[in-house]
């Protein structure tokens, strides 16, 4: 097969990347040449801007599209009608395009934002689930049927730049009381390994599917395979004294006492939304039956983890750790904790 890909340069774009060439397709990465200048042998790589300039993509045509890298629905638009010849355009959006996760679960055929009055240039982030709804709105209305839409829930693992996942993996390695959410037993988790899903997107082309799946994990049998907090926390523990270090000794805090506090769920404390708030009900309990029917598997949460730690520990400068719990921060919540517990 001959595949586009728009991105390539970083994360998920890598991982599909090199899962398309060592599944033995032929490779095209169009890009604006920034994030990187090696590439594997027999990828082309065409430079551009997919905002500004998209000249170098004129007159040709390949069996797939795949957008890892697109939210400005402008772009999108010119990007799809640009390669409208192509045989499919695969879009990856996300799971934030839904108008609300209070359902339990939530499935792909759940009502998404709306954006009839978002600009179609619009580049504010803040807008980013409407922003993806608009822009599946392009793929669908260029490509119809050939249309193949994924929304991924957190896509973590190697290359990860948002350091949200990547946060406890490191914070368990560096050892000493570790403040973790105290949620209530089996609250499930989501997330998706890089690897596992750009894979898996070769394989959804290789396989000739359509249509719109939610990509999340871990992804099992009859949608039955759950991950939660207890389960990460060990893994990391594992994976740091599979290093011959001791882990952090996690210290349960409780939900209501992190809400008063001011502690930010999801950005100054990753993964963790407050249980207790119903908006987020469905948010970690997102449907992947489709997905799973049409072959998705997810890796064993260890292995995730050990990849993480093997790119090593980020310094206290590094942008991945911008907005995350500060170890001081850490500290006085403990703290202010223990205190309260002491005068119950």
């Amino acid at each position: 097969m001959n595949i586009l890909i728009l991105g390539g340069g970083v994360f998920l774009g890598v991982a599909a990347l090199h899962a398309a060439v060592s599944c033995g397709h032929t490779v095209t990465v169009f890009n604006r040449g920034r994030a990187r200048s090696v590439w594997p042998d027999g990828a082309e790589v065409l430079t551009g801007d997919r905002a500004a300039d998209l000249s170098a993509l004129h007159g040709r045509r390949w069996d797939a599209v795949i957008d890892t890298c697109g939210y400005v629905p402008a772009d999108v638009q010119a990007s799809a009608e640009a390669l409208r010849d192509c045989g499919c355009y695969l879009f990856v959006s996300s799971v934030s395009v839904y108008a609300t996760t209070s359902q339990v679960p939530v499935r792909e055929t759940d009502p998404l934002a709306r954006f009839d009055q978002l600009g179609r240039d619009d580049r504010n982030l803040e807008h980013y689930g409407p922003q993806k709804a608009a822009c599946e709105a392009e793929v669908q209305r260029v490509f119809g049927e050939r249309s193949l839409i994924v929304r991924p829930g957190l896509i973590v693992g190697p290359g990860d730049r948002s350091g949200r996942f990547s946060h406890w993996p490191w914070r368990s390695m560096a050892g000493g009381d570790m403040l973790v959410p105290e949620a209530p037993p089996h609250e499930p988790l989501q997330f998706i390994d890089v690897r596992d899903l750009g894979e898996w997107m070769v394989r959804l082309l290789e396989t000739n599917e359509r249509g719109v799946f939610n990509a999340t994990g871990p992804a099992g049998a009859n949608n039955n395979a759950t991950c939660d907090w207890p389960a990460l926390l060990q893994a990391c523990a594992d994976a740091v004294a599979a290093r011959g270090l001791t882990p952090a000794r996690g210290v349960p805090v409780g939900e209501s006492f992190l809400v008063e506090q001011g502690v930010q769920p999801w950005s100054e404390l990753p993964l963790w939304l407050p249980s207790t708030d119903p908006e987020y009900a469905g948010f970690n309990r997102v449907d992947v039956g489709r997905a799973w029917a049409a072959g998705l598997r997810t890796r064993p949460l260890h292995d995730t983890v050990a990849a993480v730690l093997d790119e090593g520990l980020p310094t206290a400068e590094d942008p991945r750790r911008k907005g995350k719990l500060t170890r001081d921060r850490e500290g006085q919540l403990l703290g202010a904790w223990a205190a309260l517990q002491a005068r119950r």
